[in-house]
Protein backbone atom coordinates (compact mmCIF):
# COMPACT_ATOMS: atom_id res chain seq x y z
CA UNK A 1 0.00 0.00 0.00
CA UNK A 2 2.07 2.86 -1.20
CA UNK A 3 -0.30 5.75 -0.51
CA UNK A 4 -1.43 5.13 2.96
CA UNK A 5 -2.54 8.39 3.54
CA UNK A 6 -5.26 8.11 1.52
CA UNK A 7 -6.43 4.79 3.69
CA UNK A 8 -7.89 7.48 6.46
CA UNK A 9 -9.26 10.72 6.22
CA UNK A 10 -6.17 12.43 7.66
CA UNK A 11 -6.66 15.66 6.14
CA UNK A 12 -8.51 18.63 6.98
CA UNK A 13 -8.32 20.76 3.83
CA UNK A 14 -9.97 19.44 0.77
CA UNK A 15 -7.27 20.91 -0.99
CA UNK A 16 -4.55 18.71 0.70
CA UNK A 17 -6.52 15.82 -0.13
CA UNK A 18 -6.63 16.43 -3.58
CA UNK A 19 -3.46 16.87 -3.64
CA UNK A 20 -2.37 13.52 -2.60
CA UNK A 21 -5.14 11.69 -5.32
CA UNK A 22 -3.19 13.15 -7.77
CA UNK A 23 -0.14 12.65 -6.75
CA UNK A 24 -0.76 9.28 -5.83
CA UNK A 25 -2.18 8.81 -9.28
CA UNK A 26 0.73 10.48 -10.81
CA UNK A 27 2.45 7.68 -9.63
CA UNK A 28 0.48 4.73 -11.08
CA UNK A 29 0.11 6.11 -13.97
CA UNK A 30 3.76 6.60 -14.49
CA UNK A 31 4.99 3.05 -13.63
CA UNK A 32 2.28 2.02 -15.97
CA UNK A 33 3.24 3.78 -18.76
CA UNK A 34 6.90 2.85 -18.02
CA UNK A 35 6.38 -0.86 -17.43
CA UNK A 36 4.85 -0.59 -20.73
CA UNK A 37 7.57 1.32 -22.70
CA UNK A 38 9.49 -1.66 -21.44
CA UNK A 39 7.56 -4.17 -22.94
CA UNK A 40 7.59 -2.70 -26.57
CA UNK A 41 11.37 -2.20 -26.29
CA UNK A 42 12.00 -5.97 -25.65
CA UNK A 43 9.27 -6.94 -28.14
CA UNK A 44 10.86 -5.14 -31.01
CA UNK A 45 14.04 -6.73 -30.26
CA UNK A 46 12.62 -9.79 -30.52
CA UNK A 47 11.30 -9.03 -33.84
CA UNK A 48 14.47 -7.63 -34.96
CA UNK A 49 16.05 -9.43 -38.03
CA UNK A 50 19.25 -10.85 -36.96
CA UNK A 51 22.61 -9.92 -38.11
Amino acid sequence: MRSRRLARDYERCSDTSEAFVLWSMTMVMSRRLARHAIRRQQQRRNLAPAA
